[in-house]
Order: structure tokens, then sequence, then C-alpha cells
């Protein structure tokens, strides 16, 4: 993977995370502690290191508070609560299912899907509250 893709892997990452935990009004899916700044992240149910296809899932990374994702090792067993909560019963299968298949993302799809998280970005701040 060239420099170019790293740049835009984490561009993308840098809008993406702000789109879920906008998305998920800065609350965790673990404890349902609402959070902000550095203190709110955009974690992961299947971790980063699963590949490509599960990184950037919008069902996959869900807003977390710090301590959960960072000192609770992600807070799992919570994390799948609310992933069914939201998701419904499916969502653990659906996850593991779709973690089998390892996809490549190239630079033209980072620039696609670059513009339309600023898109997402955009249209949530025109949503009443």
């Amino acid at each position: 993977m060239g420099s170019s893709n790293q740049t835009l892997k984490r561009k993308l990452w840098e809008l993406f995370s702000k789109y879920i935990r906008e998305r998920d009004n800065w609350t965790c899916i673990s404890c349902g502690k609402k959070c902000e700044g550095i203190d709110c992240h955009a974690g992961h149910y299947h971790p980063r290191t699963d590949g490509l296809n599960l990184f950037f899932d919008e069902k996959n990374v869900n807003a977390q508070c710090s301590a959960c994702n960072t000192f609770r090792h992600g807070n799992l067993t919570q994390y799948a609560l609310g992933l069914k909560k939201k998701y419904g019963d499916q969502i653990l299968e659906e996850l593991d299912e779709k973690r089998k298949h390892l996809i490549q993302i190239y630079d033209n799809e980072y620039l696609k899907l670059i513009e339309t998280y600023k898109i997402k970005i955009e249209e949530l701040k025109k949503e009443p509250c």
C-alpha cells in the first residue's frame, strides 16, 4: 500500500469517525454515557485488524466513551447488547459473516468514500435535534 493510499485512509477515517460520533449523538453504545471531544471514540466491535471490510462499516463502528473503548477493551459484552438493540438480533452473525470476506480499497474508492462522508456529515447538521 503506497503512501497516497495511507494518506487517503487517514483522511477517510477522520471523516468517518466524526460522522459515527455525530450520528450516535456522542453517546457510548456500550454504557450509554454521553461523551465529548477526545473522550468520545468511534469504536470497532470487530477490531480494525480484521480487515477493511469492517474497518469502515457503519454497523461495526459506533460511538464509545474512552473508558469502554480503551480501558475496558471495547466492553464487548455490552457492545454486543447495544448492537442488537440498535440493529436487531441478527447483527452479530451479519458482522461475523462480513468478516470472512477480505477486501482492498483503492485510491479512487477512498476518494469517493471521503466525498460520501463529507456529505453525510453535512446532512446530519441539517437534521433537527
